[in-house]
């Protein structure tokens, strides 16, 4: 598969071990944290609820549920800042009281394959890499699932909560493998990490040398630090040599690909009892005094972390953007929460100017997608509004790497009209 080599920038946030940050004044809790259906809320301002109770139902197939990341009082629900749908509704809590104490469950072994899917999708686990699709749909797979894929790649410029997460909590993530080795008992595990992270490559070697797992055939594979190495499609490539034909799925050729800190969240779920409720969050670049790795509970904003001095700007920031450089969404302001899906945020002290130059057809953008199609093509058709003939493109096929607009010498923000075009092409069946 073709990758790009881009600057990692991963110091020192790499090196840097975890903070915590679980005391937040207010909580804004989007409805919408997960690919699907937003949640139905079934609490009322007013109510007064304990840490981990259910506040949004998942509403439909593909769909997930919003817990209270704290015991509080629902002060709102109203629209809030969303760092993908600009506004959404969102839940405000205001955190009162003390934080609960959760003991490991005594019984975990003798629970059965759909007891352990209804706790996951009782819990509100989504996929965390990115992409935040609904865990316990994805470990129901219609078709039998013969290798499972833990991604330790974390390809995305500046981003390190995996590292750090691999390095300080193996243990957690092969708990969770091994319950998800349980659900879809897979022939073979492969473990797959960036050549770049040897830290994290000896404590996943001693541990699963450890043999005190109940696995099957499990193997670290190391891969060279490309982008997108991450990406699940090229990661199947990488380590099985699979394929993955137009519109189909890793499971139309047996993989089943989950991110490392979504193992911790499956993890929790099954053996604590405790729903996705918080996680792990480099926060990076150059504007910040010193970046750091935070666990904060979903719906922290921003603007707190900086108002209670847990973050602070050397200079103003020319661009915040969410999500690392390659993918992330910039932002206008501070207010934005912390959503489960979200690895990180980025300070950047300066900013590239994009100012965009007509497309000379150099074709650079097709040389680098990984996905092998014709991003100009994107490009060209919705800054004409032909919205209807994208699929004909194959727009779906596009996994939004941002490889095309990295490599562009005429500054197109491609990825920006491929995201467009996706919103407005219609929806194929």
């Amino acid at each position: 598969s073709k990758m790009i080599k881009v600057e990692e920038h991963k110091e020192p946030q790499h090196d840097l071990k975890s903070e915590r940050y679980f005391s937040p004044k207010k909580l804004y809790l989007p409805l919408s944290q997960h690919t699907g259906a937003p949640a139905t809320v079934c609490v009322q301002k007013g109510d007064v609820v304990d840490e981990a109770s259910l506040l949004a139902k998942e509403s439909g197939f593909i769909s997930a549920q919003v817990h209270a990341p704290v015991k509080g009082k629902i002060v709102n629900i109203d629209k809030w800042y969303h760092p993908n749908l600009k506004k959404a509704q969102c839940i405000v809590m205001q955190p009162e009281g003390e934080k609960k104490k959760y003991t490991l469950a005594k019984d975990v072994e003798s629970l059965g394959k759909d007891e352990i899917l209804e706790i996951i999708k009782n819990s509100g686990v989504v996929g965390m890499g990115g992409a935040a699709f609904p865990t316990h749909v994805k470990l129901n797979p219609p078709k039998k699932i013969d290798t499972f894929i833990i991604n330790g790649c974390e390809c995305e410029p500046y981003l390190a909560t995996d590292n750090r997460l691999m390095i300080e909590n193996t243990q957690e993530i092969l708990k969770g493998v091994e319950i998800v080795s349980k659900l879809i008992e897979p022939k073979e595990i492969i473990f797959a990490v960036e050549k770049n992270k040897p830290e994290a490559i000896r404590r996943i070697n001693l541990t699963i040398n450890t043999k005190k797992f109940n696995l099957p055939k499990i193997k670290l594979v190391t891969l060279n630090s490309t982008y997108p190495q991450g990406g699940e499609k090229q990661l199947i490539l990488a380590t099985k040599g699979r394929k993955i034909p137009p519109k189909k799925l890793p499971l139309d050729v047996g993989c089943l690909v989950h991110n490392v800190a979504t193992c911790v969240a499956i993890y929790e779920a099954v053996c604590l009892g405790k729903p996705l409720i918080e996680r792990l969050v480099s926060f990076c670049g150059g504007a910040l005094v010193s970046p750091k790795n935070i666990w904060v509970k979903i719906g922290t904003t921003l603007r707190e972390l900086f108002d209670e001095g847990i973050l602070k700007f050397k200079t103003e920031p020319e661009r915040i953007i969410s999500g690392g450089p390659m993918m992330g969404t910039a932002l206008d302001n501070l207010n934005y929460p912390i959503l489960k899906g979200t690895g990180g945020f980025l300070f950047l002290q300066k900013a590239t100017d994009w100012i965009e130059a007509p497309c000379i057809r150099c074709a650079r953008c097709v040389d680098v997608c990984p996905m092998n199609l014709v991003p100009l093509e994107y490009a060209k058709r919705v800054k004409k509004e032909k919205y209807e003939s994208l699929n004909d493109v194959n727009i779906v096929d596009c996994i939004e790497c941002g490889c095309c607009t990295y490599t562009c010498p005429g500054k197109i923000p491609i990825g920006h009209y491929i995201k467009i075009g996706k919103a407005y092409a219609p929806k194929l069946k």
